[in-house]
């Protein structure tokens, strides 16, 4: 085998739902996104857009 092949890799989740802080998932979405081997999967419990917090507030 080669080291490619022994190199496990990692699957994260973030659960995105409405009225979220926009920072609370795109900080670790950062984070995450630069580990080596990571699979990193936005959650929802449906495909429509979901509105921040601070959606409206700042018209």
């Amino acid at each position: 085998m080669s080291v490619k092949e022994q190199v496990c890799s990692l699957s994260i989740g973030i659960v995105l739902f409405p009225n979220v802080t926009q920072l609370d998932f795109t900080g670790p979405y950062e984070v995450f996104a630069k580990l080596p081997n990571v699979q990193l999967y936005l959650l929802a419990q449906t495909l429509e857009p979901i509105r921040s917090d601070t959606f409206g507030k700042l018209r």
